[in-house]
């Protein structure tokens, strides 16, 4: 597997791994009519949008394939880890994994966190497995409805 920086050329492929791979993640989790406002165009707007500020995407590929991607904010002596999608298709063969490796690696002076859903027991399950653990704080998110977030540091 292969990460490397996105720039305004990857814009396309950008909205389309984040919209497919974000409404596969969520689907069961959140409502079915918010899934369906997202779209690669808005994906694609998002990360144009981005590219002046403290934000940073990378592309995952694989045999010339771009399989997900990541989404990195960094604020002073914190870096978040916004977003890790994989498409479905390529998920539970360690391609996770190796993301989260490779933001320990190139973050590593930084404090990672992260926030999740409470109820996402598989996606807390991956964080913990790969040495994160709960910070307390929580907040509340509105997808369709509220929904609880919780952090998780490094």
């Amino acid at each position: 597997m292969e990460i490397i920086s996105a720039n305004t050329a990857h814009a396309d492929i950008i909205g389309n791994i984040h919209s497919r791979s974000w409404k596969q993640a969520y689907t069961g989790l959140f409502p079915e009519e918010f899934l369906k406002q997202d779209s690669a165009q808005k994906r694609k707007e998002e990360f144009l949008n981005s590219r002046h500020g403290n934000i940073q995407y990378y592309l995952m590929s694989e045999d010339d394939a771009y399989i997900g991607l990541l989404k990195i904010k960094i604020a002073d002596d914190t870096c978040e880890l916004s977003s890790i999608y994989i498409l479905h298709e390529y998920c539970h063969k360690g391609y996770g994994t190796a993301c989260m490796n490779y933001i320990k690696r190139k973050y590593f002076k930084y404090k990672i966190v992260l926030w999740t859903l409470e109820m996402n027991l598989n996606a807390r399950n991956f964080y913990e497995k790969n040495g994160f653990h709960r910070t307390g704080k929580k907040r509340i998110i509105n997808r369709g409805r509220d929904f609880i977030q919780i952090q998780y540091a490094l």
